[in-house]
């Protein structure tokens, strides 16, 4: 049983007192000796703490700061220590999520602070843990915790870019504002068949087809409107390394964001393929799209399993002949290597086209120590097989802002 530093403190002076007073022949040093035991006896009596208001305020994106006011009321005797609980992920700013209180009857107990999340997530704020002990700090300590409906939902800030460059693939203009595929609303020219894809609308299933092959298969027809864009978020381990607060996944995931934002404001259908969970979202237009994506990207964590680029292709090849999409990978190609999926991508066209794909590969600049010297002829070595295959690759050192490295000058193919 672990021994409180006030019971120590207090049978330490009994027993000096005890002790001295044995010496000295002193009745009323041995007398005293008494009191910092009955000190000990003391008990503890019930406080009860409980929540009278509560409100939050901010807190919407990555670096914003929120502030949180919480009022309580205290009953009884002794001393009461109260603390919401934060993740750590936050950073308090100003004030403190704690305050102690000496209760004699009642009191009014208020937690005011600020604070800033550092990462992306929903997070529940919903404790509140109370300790209480007598007030000699000798008993038993009693803790608890009271509920509080309070909750945040933190999303990655959007970097407003104006111009992203891209090269030419399917398109014919060399912008993507006018970029423009056969996607969109279905005609009525017949193209093929092909197996169902979950999305796809129940009246263009082929049934006979279906019951041929023993599997739903659906008819495919040739479509006209905006262009696609799909992007392939690597959620392998690997991306983890780094900060906690700013590692590698999280730039990942603010690089998708900005170009998720980029393309469905300009009216294009985006999709996005989630690399080591294989997960995906149907490529769709607008707002809600954009909403659907931002939800995906706040809960979702690197993967405890590995999953090659390569494979993540295969899983999404039959959206991408449909679609011929501009596609996005975005991955530490040190460890991803993905120039097979990169090559294969490139060719989904069937008109003998190349269809237009673009590498961000995230990197860390400096570095002296051998292992990331290492890694870096490793990432130069697979940047040079890339841009030979004659795929445009953007380098995006992290600790530079992201609007600075995608607003280049269009190329030209």
């Amino acid at each position: 049983m672990k021994i409180r530093k006030g019971t120590y403190v207090l049978v330490k002076t009994s027993m000096f007192l005890l002790v001295l007073g044995i010496l000295l022949t002193s009745y009323e040093l041995v007398a005293l000796s008494v009191f910092p035991i009955l000190f000990l006896l003391a008990p503890t009596f019930p406080v009860r703490v409980k929540v009278l208001t509560h409100q939050l305020e901010g807190g919407t994106y990555v670096g914003d700061g929120f502030k949180v006011s919480i009022s309580m009321t205290a009953k009884g005797f002794g001393v009461v220590k109260v603390m919401h609980k934060i993740p750590e992920h936050f950073e308090l700013s100003e004030g403190s999520n704690a305050v102690a209180r000496f209760v004699i009857g009642s009191a009014n107990l208020k937690i005011d602070y600020q604070a800033i999340p550092t990462k992306r997530g929903k997070y529940l704020l919903d404790k509140v843990v109370v300790q209480v002990e007598n007030p000699f700090l000798t008993g038993k300590l009693f803790v608890r915790e009271l509920e509080v409906p309070l909750e945040i939902e933190v999303k990655q800030k959007v970097p407003k870019l104006i111009r992203i460059g891209v090269h030419r693939g399917i398109a014919r203009s060399p912008t993507p504002d006018v970029d423009v595929s056969k996607i969109g609303v279905p005609g009525t020219d017949f193209r093929e068949i092909r197996e169902y894809i979950s999305g796809d609308p129940v009246k263009f299933i082929n049934w006979k087809a279906s019951a041929r092959k023993n599997e739903v298969m659906v008819n495919q027809y040739e479509v006209e409107g905006k262009k696609s864009v799909w992007i392939f978020l690597d959620a392998n381990p690997y991306m983890r390394h780094g900060e906690l607060i700013r590692n590698y996944f999280e730039a990942a995931v603010e690089a998708t964001n900005a170009l998720s934002y980029y393309f469905t404001q300009r009216g294009y259908r985006v999709g996005l393929y989630i690399v080591g969970h294989r997960r995906y979202l149907y490529p769709d237009t607008g707002r809600r799209q954009f909403r659907r994506i931002v939800d995906e990207l706040i809960k979702v964590e690197p993967s405890e399993a590995y999953e090659s680029m390569e494979e993540a292709f295969e899983n999404s090849k039959t959206l991408l002949v449909t679609y011929k999409p501009l596609i996005y990978f975005i991955t530490r190609i040190e460890y991803s290597k993905p120039i097979k999926a990169v090559l294969k991508a490139s060719k989904v066209s069937k008109r003998g086209r190349r269809a237009p794909v673009e590498v961000i590969a995230l990197a860390v600049s400096g570095g002296d120590g051998f292992s990331e010297k290492a890694v870096g002829m490793l990432r130069t070595s697979m940047e040079a097989r890339i841009r030979s295959a004659g795929v445009k690759l953007t380098l995006w050192e992290m600790e530079k802002p992201l609007s600075q490295i995608l607003l280049k000058e269009v190329l030209y193919a």
